[in-house]
């Protein structure tokens, strides 16, 4: 039995494939895959990555369809087929996993009512389609009003415990006036945070070790988890964006759901750690008493750390939000048009 498997059999803990390219899914789902997460450079990779492939269901897209509905519509495709490889494991934990993800569009963070027309939108393509939406103020009425319809949703773009929990609360909400709940996944992205921590102690030369710095993702996952285990919620978190296989073996045996990019997956089994649930061993506090030094880390680490009104300012979110509209949403928006003929290539 390889780790994930063990993951997945002999903890609380699941974990999902972090990518939209199939020939990639069908190998994860072998390793106990439960869904598949995406977003919109996911998708484009997809794209790019096997053509023929695609070239069958983009076909249909009416050839002068541009902009914003382009996207969508190839989101749609994409997304779709996720789901299709899925619907058995939906239907056969109730709803509740077996979802692809569909995130929408970037351009719209901030704007309640477009995030919330085409997060509607999403949700009628297929009934194992989980709305992914940023954790910022403008996204709190969504997630709250999707959850009370009884629609799936992921919140990401969440680096911080302050945007975990109030993402947490509106789900809550939601969720107490929808007839059928459906689950939320609140993704956790420690790796990426990771990354911004290191750029900022080596930009102001403030010499705490990198080996610091690999903890900080975790002790916001581990803390944010005890937190919505203690409310009651039954959201899950989602750790994703992951660097290394500590990311994975430091929160085994939560009820969590993890997000595992093949590569990852690869690391994972190469190492072949010990199968020994950590969830519980605390981050040393030595560690966070030195990552405390960063002021991003410690309002990312503070349950009042950030207010909801500076969710969208936070740096590494408006980082990973520009990341996802310029290569990811906008790439769709022009993918296989020509720009002269009018026609597919």
């Amino acid at each position: 039995m390889n780790y994930l498997e063990w993951l997945s059999s002999q903890t609380k803990t699941r974990w999902w494939h972090d990518s939209a390219i199939p020939q990639e899914i069908d190998q994860a789902m072998r390793n106990g895959a439960l869904g598949v997460t995406t977003n919109p450079v996911l998708a484009y990779k997809a794209l790019c990555a096997d053509p023929q492939y695609w070239e069958p269901y983009i076909g249909d897209i009416p050839s002068d369809l541009s902009g914003v509905p382009r996207a969508e519509a190839l989101l749609e495709v994409v997304t779709k087929q996720a789901a299709k490889k899925f619907e058995a494991i939906y239907k056969e934990t109730d709803g509740l996993h077996g979802y692809a993800l569909a995130q929408v569009n970037p351009e719209f963070a901030g704007d309640t009512d477009k995030m919330l027309e085409q997060g509607l939108k999403y949700a009628s393509w297929a009934d194992n389609i989980a709305v992914k939406l940023p954790t910022i103020n403008a996204a709190l009425p969504v997630i709250e009003a999707l959850a009370s319809r009884g629609i799936a949703v992921c919140t990401t773009l969440n680096f911080s415990v302050s945007q975990a929990m109030a993402a947490n609360s509106a789900y809550m909400a939601g969720k107490a006036k929808a007839s059928k709940p459906a689950p939320c996944f609140v993704v956790q992205q420690g790796g990426r945070l990771d990354d911004y921590l290191a750029d900022i102690v080596a930009d102001n030369r403030l010499g705490i070790d990198i080996s610091d710095i690999h903890h900080a993702g975790n002790a916001i996952c581990k803390r944010t988890y005890g937190m919505i285990e203690q409310s009651g919620s039954g959201a899950f978190i989602m750790p994703a964006g992951l660097r290394g296989v500590h990311h994975i073996t430091e929160m085994s045996g939560a009820r969590m759901v993890f997000s595992l990019q093949a590569r990852v997956q690869q690391m994972i089994l190469e190492e072949n750690p010990e199968q020994r649930e950590r969830i519980d061993e605390p981050v040393p506090a030595d560690v966070i008493d030195r990552l405390m030094r960063i002021d991003e880390f410690r309002r990312a680490y503070e349950e009042d750390g950030i207010d909801k009104n500076d969710f969208i300012k936070f740096g590494v979110t408006q980082r990973t939000l520009s990341q996802f509209l310029w290569t990811g949403w906008s790439p769709l928006e022009t993918y296989g048009w020509t720009g002269v003929s009018k026609r597919w290539f």
